[in-house]
Protein backbone atom coordinates (compact mmCIF):
# COMPACT_ATOMS: atom_id res chain seq x y z
CA UNK A 1 0.00 0.00 0.00
CA UNK A 2 1.34 3.57 -0.77
CA UNK A 3 0.42 5.25 2.27
CA UNK A 4 2.17 8.40 3.05
CA UNK A 5 2.56 9.90 6.68
CA UNK A 6 0.83 13.00 5.59
CA UNK A 7 -1.85 10.94 4.95
CA UNK A 8 -1.88 9.33 8.55
CA UNK A 9 -1.50 12.53 10.06
CA UNK A 10 -4.52 13.95 8.50
CA UNK A 11 -6.36 10.98 9.68
CA UNK A 12 -5.16 11.75 13.22
CA UNK A 13 -6.00 14.88 13.57
CA UNK A 14 -9.73 14.51 12.07
CA UNK A 15 -9.93 11.56 14.54
CA UNK A 16 -8.88 13.91 17.71
CA UNK A 17 -10.21 17.34 17.08
CA UNK A 18 -13.63 15.34 16.26
CA UNK A 19 -14.54 16.78 13.01
CA UNK A 20 -13.09 18.02 9.42
CA UNK A 21 -13.74 21.26 10.31
CA UNK A 22 -12.16 21.36 13.56
CA UNK A 23 -9.02 19.43 11.99
CA UNK A 24 -8.60 21.71 9.24
CA UNK A 25 -7.65 25.03 11.31
CA UNK A 26 -5.24 22.29 13.54
CA UNK A 27 -3.63 21.35 10.23
CA UNK A 28 -3.75 24.34 8.05
CA UNK A 29 -5.25 22.57 5.35
CA UNK A 30 -8.81 23.69 3.47
CA UNK A 31 -11.51 21.04 4.49
CA UNK A 32 -11.55 19.66 0.69
CA UNK A 33 -8.09 19.39 0.69
CA UNK A 34 -8.76 17.02 3.96
CA UNK A 35 -11.36 14.98 2.43
CA UNK A 36 -9.50 14.59 -0.25
CA UNK A 37 -6.60 12.80 1.36
CA UNK A 38 -9.42 10.92 3.58
CA UNK A 39 -10.86 9.72 0.51
CA UNK A 40 -7.57 8.41 -1.15
CA UNK A 41 -6.16 6.73 2.50
CA UNK A 42 -9.92 4.89 2.26
CA UNK A 43 -9.18 3.79 -1.24
CA UNK A 44 -5.80 2.63 -0.13
CA UNK A 45 -6.71 0.85 2.20
CA UNK A 46 -10.07 -0.89 0.67
CA UNK A 47 -12.17 0.05 3.93
CA UNK A 48 -14.13 2.98 5.11
CA UNK A 49 -11.93 4.53 8.14
CA UNK A 50 -14.74 6.89 8.97
CA UNK A 51 -18.08 8.44 9.70
CA UNK A 52 -19.87 11.40 10.03
CA UNK A 53 -23.18 12.53 11.27
CA UNK A 54 -25.33 15.44 10.09
CA UNK A 55 -23.39 17.83 12.38
CA UNK A 56 -20.47 17.14 10.77
CA UNK A 57 -19.08 14.81 13.93
CA UNK A 58 -16.97 12.01 12.85
CA UNK A 59 -16.89 8.57 14.12
CA UNK A 60 -14.94 4.95 13.56
CA UNK A 61 -15.09 1.90 11.64
CA UNK A 62 -13.64 -1.11 13.21
CA UNK A 63 -11.29 -0.69 10.69
CA UNK A 64 -10.96 3.32 11.02
CA UNK A 65 -10.09 1.73 14.85
CA UNK A 66 -7.45 -0.44 14.02
CA UNK A 67 -5.95 2.16 11.68
CA UNK A 68 -6.29 4.81 14.07
CA UNK A 69 -4.19 2.80 16.65
CA UNK A 70 -1.12 1.96 13.54
CA UNK A 71 -1.31 5.89 12.82
CA UNK A 72 -0.97 6.98 16.49
CA UNK A 73 1.88 4.85 16.68
CA UNK A 74 3.76 5.46 14.29
CA UNK A 75 3.63 9.40 14.33
CA UNK A 76 4.66 8.74 18.50
CA UNK A 77 7.73 6.50 16.85
CA UNK A 78 8.40 9.53 14.37
CA UNK A 79 8.47 11.96 16.85
CA UNK A 80 10.61 9.88 18.86
CA UNK A 81 13.00 9.19 15.84
CA UNK A 82 12.98 12.87 15.51
CA UNK A 83 14.21 13.83 19.16
CA UNK A 84 17.00 10.90 19.37
CA UNK A 85 17.89 12.51 15.93
CA UNK A 86 17.89 16.29 17.51
CA UNK A 87 19.82 14.78 20.48
CA UNK A 88 22.51 12.85 19.11
CA UNK A 89 23.24 15.41 15.67
CA UNK A 90 21.88 18.80 16.47
CA UNK A 91 23.99 19.70 19.91
CA UNK A 92 21.53 18.30 22.14
CA UNK A 93 19.12 21.06 20.98
CA UNK A 94 16.24 22.28 23.42
CA UNK A 95 13.17 23.51 21.96
CA UNK A 96 10.56 23.35 24.54
CA UNK A 97 6.56 23.93 22.63
CA UNK A 98 4.50 24.88 25.72
CA UNK A 99 0.77 25.11 25.79
CA UNK A 100 -1.18 27.35 28.27
CA UNK A 101 -4.39 28.22 28.87
CA UNK A 102 -5.15 31.89 28.72
CA UNK A 103 -5.54 32.43 32.30
CA UNK A 104 -1.96 31.41 33.16
CA UNK A 105 0.25 34.36 32.42
CA UNK A 106 2.71 36.48 34.20
CA UNK A 107 4.89 35.33 36.69
CA UNK A 108 4.42 31.75 36.13
CA UNK A 109 5.05 32.08 32.12
CA UNK A 110 8.22 34.07 33.04
CA UNK A 111 9.99 31.47 35.20
CA UNK A 112 9.11 28.73 32.66
CA UNK A 113 10.81 30.27 30.27
CA UNK A 114 13.77 30.85 32.43
CA UNK A 115 13.80 27.30 33.98
CA UNK A 116 14.04 26.51 30.33
CA UNK A 117 16.31 28.75 28.99
CA UNK A 118 19.03 27.81 31.79
CA UNK A 119 19.06 23.80 30.61
CA UNK A 120 21.97 23.03 28.97
CA UNK A 121 21.51 22.70 24.78
CA UNK A 122 18.41 25.08 24.89
CA UNK A 123 17.55 26.85 21.80
CA UNK A 124 13.79 27.97 21.74
CA UNK A 125 11.05 28.62 23.65
CA UNK A 126 8.20 28.72 21.65
CA UNK A 127 4.88 29.70 23.87
CA UNK A 128 1.25 29.04 22.27
CA UNK A 129 -1.96 30.11 23.70
CA UNK A 130 -5.68 27.98 23.26
CA UNK A 131 -9.24 28.71 24.43
CA UNK A 132 -9.46 25.58 26.15
CA UNK A 133 -7.08 22.80 28.36
CA UNK A 134 -8.70 20.13 25.59
CA UNK A 135 -7.63 21.71 22.22
CA UNK A 136 -3.62 22.10 23.97
CA UNK A 137 -4.55 17.95 24.52
CA UNK A 138 -5.51 17.48 20.81
CA UNK A 139 -2.27 19.87 20.13
CA UNK A 140 0.15 17.83 22.49
CA UNK A 141 -1.17 14.47 21.01
CA UNK A 142 -0.38 15.69 17.42
CA UNK A 143 3.13 16.34 18.24
CA UNK A 144 2.20 20.19 17.91
CA UNK A 145 2.97 20.84 21.79
CA UNK A 146 5.71 19.07 23.89
CA UNK A 147 4.48 20.29 27.06
CA UNK A 148 1.48 21.69 28.32
CA UNK A 149 0.04 22.75 31.60
CA UNK A 150 -3.98 22.49 31.47
CA UNK A 151 -6.83 21.23 33.72
CA UNK A 152 -6.66 17.70 34.79
CA UNK A 153 -9.80 16.53 33.92
CA UNK A 154 -9.08 17.20 30.08
CA UNK A 155 -6.36 14.44 29.50
CA UNK A 156 -8.06 11.12 31.30
CA UNK A 157 -7.67 9.69 28.01
CA UNK A 158 -4.17 8.47 26.28
CA UNK A 159 -3.13 10.12 30.12
CA UNK A 160 -0.65 6.97 29.99
CA UNK A 161 0.98 8.16 26.94
CA UNK A 162 2.78 11.39 28.86
CA UNK A 163 4.54 12.04 31.72
CA UNK A 164 1.54 13.90 33.95
CA UNK A 165 2.91 15.83 37.13
CA UNK A 166 0.35 17.98 39.27
CA UNK A 167 1.32 21.59 39.60
CA UNK A 168 -1.01 23.29 42.29
CA UNK A 169 -4.91 23.10 42.77
CA UNK A 170 -6.59 26.31 41.80
CA UNK A 171 -9.63 27.55 43.03
CA UNK A 172 -11.66 29.75 41.37
CA UNK A 173 -12.92 33.23 42.15
CA UNK A 174 -16.70 35.12 42.26
CA UNK A 175 -15.76 38.29 40.29
CA UNK A 176 -18.21 40.98 41.07
CA UNK A 177 -18.22 44.71 39.85
CA UNK A 178 -16.07 46.93 42.65
CA UNK A 179 -18.83 49.38 42.99
CA UNK A 180 -21.11 46.97 44.02
CA UNK A 181 -20.80 47.30 48.24
CA UNK A 182 -20.26 43.93 50.34
CA UNK A 183 -23.92 44.87 51.80
CA UNK A 184 -25.49 44.55 48.86
CA UNK A 185 -23.22 41.38 48.09
CA UNK A 186 -24.88 39.36 51.01
CA UNK A 187 -28.34 40.57 50.66
CA UNK A 188 -27.82 38.77 47.09
CA UNK A 189 -26.81 35.83 48.53
CA UNK A 190 -29.71 35.49 51.13
CA UNK A 191 -32.11 32.71 50.55
CA UNK A 192 -35.42 33.49 48.26
CA UNK A 193 -33.43 36.60 46.75
CA UNK A 194 -35.55 37.91 43.65
CA UNK A 195 -34.47 39.32 40.77
CA UNK A 196 -35.96 42.68 41.46
CA UNK A 197 -34.35 43.12 44.66
CA UNK A 198 -30.81 42.48 43.29
CA UNK A 199 -28.34 45.09 41.83
CA UNK A 200 -28.30 44.78 37.74
CA UNK A 201 -25.53 42.90 37.84
CA UNK A 202 -25.68 40.32 40.93
CA UNK A 203 -29.05 39.46 38.82
CA UNK A 204 -26.61 38.31 35.61
CA UNK A 205 -23.60 36.12 35.40
CA UNK A 206 -21.28 35.27 32.61
CA UNK A 207 -21.84 31.92 31.80
CA UNK A 208 -18.48 29.96 30.02
CA UNK A 209 -18.06 27.97 26.87
CA UNK A 210 -19.44 24.06 27.07
CA UNK A 211 -15.96 23.60 26.39
CA UNK A 212 -14.69 24.96 29.43
CA UNK A 213 -14.42 21.92 31.85
CA UNK A 214 -15.44 24.33 35.06
CA UNK A 215 -18.82 25.29 33.35
CA UNK A 216 -21.19 22.48 35.11
CA UNK A 217 -19.45 23.19 38.66
CA UNK A 218 -19.56 27.12 37.66
CA UNK A 219 -23.55 27.33 36.74
CA UNK A 220 -24.28 24.90 39.68
CA UNK A 221 -22.45 27.66 42.24
CA UNK A 222 -24.87 30.48 40.76
CA UNK A 223 -28.08 27.84 40.89
CA UNK A 224 -27.06 27.28 44.46
CA UNK A 225 -26.11 30.66 45.70
CA UNK A 226 -27.76 32.88 43.23
CA UNK A 227 -31.05 31.33 42.01
CA UNK A 228 -32.25 34.57 40.95
CA UNK A 229 -29.30 35.30 38.54
CA UNK A 230 -29.90 34.72 34.95
CA UNK A 231 -27.13 33.66 32.42
CA UNK A 232 -27.36 36.55 30.58
CA UNK A 233 -23.61 36.52 28.61
CA UNK A 234 -21.41 33.58 27.34
CA UNK A 235 -17.80 33.79 26.43
CA UNK A 236 -15.22 31.49 25.75
CA UNK A 237 -12.08 32.83 28.16
CA UNK A 238 -12.35 33.64 31.72
CA UNK A 239 -10.07 37.16 31.03
CA UNK A 240 -13.59 37.89 28.67
CA UNK A 241 -15.75 37.50 31.02
CA UNK A 242 -14.20 39.43 33.43
CA UNK A 243 -14.29 42.37 31.33
CA UNK A 244 -17.91 41.84 31.23
CA UNK A 245 -17.86 42.29 34.90
CA UNK A 246 -15.51 45.00 34.85
CA UNK A 247 -17.97 46.97 32.34
CA UNK A 248 -20.65 46.29 35.32
CA UNK A 249 -23.02 44.57 33.18
CA UNK A 250 -22.76 41.02 35.23
CA UNK A 251 -20.73 38.69 37.67
CA UNK A 252 -18.58 35.34 36.71
CA UNK A 253 -16.27 33.23 38.05
CA UNK A 254 -12.84 32.83 36.75
CA UNK A 255 -9.57 31.30 38.00
CA UNK A 256 -6.88 32.65 40.24
CA UNK A 257 -4.14 32.13 37.97
CA UNK A 258 -6.05 34.97 35.70
CA UNK A 259 -5.36 37.99 38.30
CA UNK A 260 -2.41 38.61 38.31
CA UNK A 261 -2.15 39.23 34.83
CA UNK A 262 -5.24 41.44 34.75
CA UNK A 263 -4.45 45.41 33.65
CA UNK A 264 -5.00 47.87 36.21
CA UNK A 265 -7.74 49.34 33.99
CA UNK A 266 -9.92 46.05 34.92
CA UNK A 267 -8.64 44.92 38.37
CA UNK A 268 -9.49 48.23 40.05
CA UNK A 269 -13.03 47.79 38.96
CA UNK A 270 -13.67 44.28 39.88
CA UNK A 271 -13.71 42.85 43.40
CA UNK A 272 -12.81 38.88 43.73
CA UNK A 273 -14.43 36.80 46.45
CA UNK A 274 -12.98 33.37 47.56
CA UNK A 275 -15.64 30.84 47.12
CA UNK A 276 -16.17 27.46 48.42
CA UNK A 277 -16.13 24.14 46.29
CA UNK A 278 -14.84 25.55 43.13
CA UNK A 279 -11.46 24.30 42.33
CA UNK A 280 -9.67 22.59 39.38
CA UNK A 281 -6.35 20.68 39.21
CA UNK A 282 -3.44 22.24 37.24
CA UNK A 283 -1.61 19.70 36.00
CA UNK A 284 2.10 19.41 33.66
CA UNK A 285 2.06 17.11 30.67
CA UNK A 286 5.00 15.90 28.44
CA UNK A 287 5.11 13.26 26.11
CA UNK A 288 7.39 10.09 27.90
CA UNK A 289 9.88 9.54 25.50
CA UNK A 290 10.83 13.37 26.07
CA UNK A 291 11.62 12.47 29.66
CA UNK A 292 14.04 10.17 28.67
CA UNK A 293 15.86 12.67 27.49
CA UNK A 294 17.92 14.77 30.56
CA UNK A 295 16.98 18.40 29.50
CA UNK A 296 14.15 17.98 29.19
CA UNK A 297 13.10 15.73 32.33
CA UNK A 298 15.01 18.44 34.35
CA UNK A 299 13.06 21.15 32.70
CA UNK A 300 9.86 19.08 33.87
CA UNK A 301 10.62 18.37 37.29
CA UNK A 302 11.75 22.23 37.90
CA UNK A 303 8.30 23.59 36.61
CA UNK A 304 6.79 21.27 39.22
CA UNK A 305 8.94 22.16 41.83
CA UNK A 306 8.57 26.05 41.23
CA UNK A 307 4.65 25.06 41.26
CA UNK A 308 5.29 23.68 44.59
CA UNK A 309 7.71 25.60 46.27
CA UNK A 310 7.60 29.37 45.18
CA UNK A 311 4.01 29.78 43.01
CA UNK A 312 1.97 29.29 45.75
CA UNK A 313 -1.58 30.33 45.58
CA UNK A 314 -1.42 32.05 49.15
CA UNK A 315 1.55 34.01 48.16
CA UNK A 316 0.00 35.47 45.06
CA UNK A 317 -2.33 37.65 46.86
CA UNK A 318 -1.78 40.03 50.16
CA UNK A 319 -4.56 41.86 50.93
CA UNK A 320 -7.23 39.57 51.63
CA UNK A 321 -10.49 40.13 54.31
CA UNK A 322 -13.35 38.11 55.94
CA UNK A 323 -16.62 38.13 54.19
CA UNK A 324 -19.16 36.41 56.11
CA UNK A 325 -21.28 34.09 54.13
CA UNK A 326 -18.48 33.76 51.41
CA UNK A 327 -15.61 33.09 53.53
CA UNK A 328 -12.65 36.13 52.04
CA UNK A 329 -12.66 38.49 50.12
CA UNK A 330 -9.45 39.04 47.00
CA UNK A 331 -8.41 42.64 46.46
CA UNK A 332 -5.63 43.18 43.92
CA UNK A 333 -2.28 44.70 44.76
CA UNK A 334 -2.30 47.66 43.22
CA UNK A 335 0.81 48.04 40.56
CA UNK A 336 2.83 51.27 41.22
Amino acid sequence: MDISLKQLQIFQAVVVAGSITKASRRVGLSQPSISQQLAKLEEKIGAQLIQRNRTGLVSLTPSGEYWFKVAEDMLRRLDQAVTEHNRRYFDNAVILRMGVPPTLRGPFIAASARIASESPGFAKFELRFALTSGELVEQLRLHQLNCIIVNESSIAEGRSSFAVATLFEEPLCWAVPAEIGRDEVERALLPGSKPQKLGGALARYVEMDSNVPMRAKSDEWFRHNLPAATPMFSTMTYAAAVDLVAAGLATAHCPLSLLPGLPDNVSRRVRFYAVDGLSRTVILAMPKHLMTLPAYAGIFNKIVAYAHDEYRQDNLFKQVEELPRLGTVIELPRRA
